[in-house]
């Protein structure tokens, strides 16, 4: 009798253990499972955050280009027009020394008028870009901001292969607004763009001799920020990197990284 209990008890305990395991295994499954669910729902959002991100960056690109025909067409166009019409009616005037030079006050201003709205269309719609490639595009922003205050100088080396299209515009937005921002309110007087491509990736500096700035009080400015913060949001679609050696009072040092086959999928251009 002694024997069939202690049987009975082994094979009970035997069971309770199997029941145990199976438990543990079900349990430990489970949790892989729910782990795997929220990795691939994260991963679903993330994905999801850097499509509309890329969807409103080829709205703003869209809109620029827009714009930019609108400018070149039709205020340039009618800045055109205006010239010849005040051409003509100088001639048949003609004569007046002092309405000469009233004339020729007028064509000058209409002159310059014409010359910005060039240039703001070229700014919103950089068709060096895309006729000649990134490195002509950054050769011409920096010689277009280079003046007697400024000095713009450009360091590269030739990628092996070329960038694609909206990586290229990606990185020439990103100069944009790093140039501006060390001009505008940095006031700096030497600033140097740097770009190379190393071990497959994409690398992009802009280093410059300003007043610095205090990183976390201009990214808390929800308008003074904004220009930082569009530049992160710009890496996120590629999973881009960026960082920013920047301080009060000295120079400051802002390295972009891209791995280019992260870059490959993402049309801004489209």
């Amino acid at each position: 009798m002694s024997i069939d209990s202690g049987f009975v008890i082994a094979v009970g305990t035997a069971v309770l253990l199997i029941m145990a395991v199976f438990i543990i295994i079900f349990v430990a499954y489970y949790q892989q499972k729910q782990a795997k669910q929220q990795l691939a729902y994260k991963e679903m959002q993330a994905q999801h955050r850097r499509d509309l991100m890329a969807a409103t960056f080829r709205g703003q690109e869209e809109e620029r280009k827009r714009l930019a025909e609108d400018m070149h067409d039709g205020i340039g166009t009618m800045l055109s027009v205006t010239k010849m019409s005040l051409n003509q009616l100088e001639r048949q005037v003609g004569g007046d020394v002092q309405l000469s030079f009233q004339f020729q006050k007028t064509r000058s201003m209409i002159d310059e008028t014409m010359t910005n709205v060039r240039r703001i269309s070229r700014n919103l719609v950089p068709t060096t870009l895309e006729r000649f490639g990134l490195l002509a595009a950054l050769e011409e922003l920096a010689d277009r901001a280079t003046d007697t205050d400024v000095d713009i100088q450009l360091a590269y080396t030739e990628p092996e292969m070329p960038f694609p299209p909206a990586l290229d515009l990606m990185l020439y937005r990103i100069a944009q607004e790093l140039v501006n921002n060390a001009i505008r309110h940095a006031r700096a007087r030497h600033i140097t763009i740097q770009l190379f491509s190393v071990n497959n990736e994409a690398r992009l500096s802009v280093i410059d001799d300003g007043i610095g700035f205090d990183f976390d009080a201009v990214t808390e400015n929800k308008q003074g920020g904004l220009g930082l913060r569009n530049i992160e949001s710009r890496l996120s679609v590629v999973n881009g990197h960026v960082t920013f050696d920047v301080a009060p009072g000295r120079g400051s040092q802002i390295h972009v990284q891209v791995r280019l086959h992260d870059a490959q999928p993402v049309d801004l251009l489209s």
